[in-house]
């Protein structure tokens, strides 16, 4: 056996034994017996063969701090130079505004609120803190479908989990702390987590994105990250959204995915590349293609999109498109609709005071061979308060 692939027996069988609880200080000596310094390609590995050999992600995703515990410090960390503007320089100066923002304002209002009953500053650094989700929601819509395509399938799965964790944990934070409660313990687990997550980011994905993404990929990311928003280091030199556009300036645009202008012909008309894409994306509501593969191939680009969809999603696999919690939910309508179970399925959400109505609907052709699965997403508030009618024959009153 290769001194590699030993390496990645004894990681993987590290692992095991935390997931069959033995603790952190069971491991350490095994740990820095064999490793000198680990690769965040070797945790990648261990923990996919650990998926495939048939442990759930989210046994994976419960001890995913104490496997952080055995290697930090330890993993083999690449160091990049800043480019002012670059997607991976925004996304790093975050993690530093980020914990800036813990040890400065966050720590006071904190402190502040446990000495007195005073919880306003606590309350308002905590709505600051929920803008981690934009920062998260970059990662997972704009990092993890290159990483994906590159074979990393099992990190993405891990961290995904591990940031819905987080945003869960400052959102309960908040209403303790909205409600006048002192949770100690909640507080303290939840910044824990915040801070995990900076550590698994500097040290593990870092080399997986150095790995995966092309500077071409880069451009991509960069022109789709408006979508998402900014946090935490807008006042940190190369990471505001100006530097972004100044760099994707001097880059160029980003090649289009598109495969030409040829003629679409249909039993009951026709398009060209051009009208088409005008036409979809004029419609009021979102589409988006899963072909009998489970891949993404197409999304409509309207003015108004109720989610954010970004090109870096085209090729993806559907299940990596989603947060482990809700696999399953999308497992059962594909599989449904695969056997010819169901044809189409329904969902609302209630919003910041919108009403946002998803539809799936399978598609076959004529002969009843299924070819996909559309979804349609549509904001249906204004839609819900009609009453009358209004046709064509209507005069304004």
């Amino acid at each position: 056996m290769s001194e590699k692939n030993n390496r990645a027996e004894v990681l993987k069988n590290i692992l095991h034994k935390l997931n069959e609880g033995a603790t952190v200080e069971d491991v350490t000596e095994e740990f820095r017996a064999t490793f000198e310094g680990v690769d965040a390609r070797e945790i990648a590995a261990a923990e996919a063969e650990l998926i495939k050999a048939g442990m759930p992600v989210e046994e994976i995703q419960n001890l995913c701090n104490v496997h952080a515990a055995v290697v930090e410090g330890n993993v083999n960390v690449i160091a990049v130079d800043p480019v002012m503007g670059h997607p991976l320089t925004v996304f790093y100066n975050e993690n530093d505004g980020l914990e800036k923002f813990l040890n400065g304002e966050y720590a006071a209002a904190k402190e502040k609120f446990l000495a007195s009953e005073d919880n306003v500053s606590y309350v308002r650094v905590l709505k600051e803190l929920l803008n981690i989700d934009k920062h998260y929601s970059r990662k997972e819509h704009l990092f993890f479908p290159y990483l994906e395509r590159g074979g990393i399938t099992a990190p993405p799965k891990v961290m995904w989990g591990k940031d819905d964790e987080i945003r869960e944990l400052i959102k309960s934070s908040l209403a303790k702390a909205e409600a006048g409660e002192k949770d100690g313990d909640l507080f303290a687990k939840m910044e824990s987590e915040v801070r995990g997550m900076i550590m698994k980011e500097n040290e593990i994905l870092k080399p997986l994105l150095l790995d995966n993404i092309t500077d071409e990929d880069w451009k991509v990311v960069a022109q789709e990250s408006w979508q998402f928003g900014y946090a935490f280091a807008s006042d940190i030199e190369g990471s505001s959204p100006s530097d972004v556009a100044t760099w994707l300036k001097g880059e160029g645009e980003a090649q289009s995915q598109s495969t030409g202008g040829n003629d679409v012909e249909l039993p009951s008309g026709y398009f060209n590349a051009h009208e088409l894409e005008a036409l979809l994306n004029a419609i009021p509501y979102d589409i988006t293609y899963v072909n009998a593969d489970d891949k993404v191939q197409y999304f409509s680009e309207g003015k108004h999109r109720v989610f954010p969809r970004t090109r870096t999603i085209i090729g993806r696999e559907v299940k990596d498109c989603h947060p482990p919690k809700s696999l399953h939910r999308v497992d059962s309508i594909v599989k449904d609709f695969k056997s010819g179970k169901k044809d189409e399925e329904h969902f609302w959400i209630q919003k910041d005071g919108l009403f946002i109505l998803i539809r799936y609907y399978a598609v076959r052709d004529a002969e009843g061979t299924y070819l996909g699965v559309v979804e349609v997403t549509e904001e249906i508030s204004e839609l819900r308060s009609l009453e009358g009618s209004k046709t064509l024959l209507s005069e304004e009153l």
